[in-house]
């Protein structure tokens, strides 16, 4: 029995490890993204301060927009490699 309560114990550390790194990773990332997109609302705001967007506003709006979204896409790559090396729902844990 206390065979167990020790695995089990030794288990739950591991898991508390592991699901703390995500979670920081996942607080990072938001952080970041957020900096984008008040990065963004300031571009449009000050495009929008004379009623005109330039041609050059747009161009570096849309800029940061594309990079934005690659962004995006290398988070979810990442969490997607993450998940692969999860346990599926029907595999157990002990």
């Amino acid at each position: 029995m206390n065979v167990f309560f020790v695995n089990a114990s030794i288990f739950l550390k591991v898991i508390e490890k592991f699901l703390f790194k995500k979670i920081q990773k996942h607080e990072k990332q938001k952080t970041f993204i957020e900096m984008q997109l008040n990065s963004i609302r300031n571009m449009v705001s000050k495009a929008l301060s004379d009623n005109e967007i330039s041609a050059s506003e747009f161009e570096n709006i849309l800029s940061q927009t594309r990079k934005q979204n690659k962004t995006y896409i290398k988070f979810e790559e990442v969490d997607l490699e993450i998940d692969k090396m999860l346990p599926k729902k029907s595999e157990s844990f002990v």
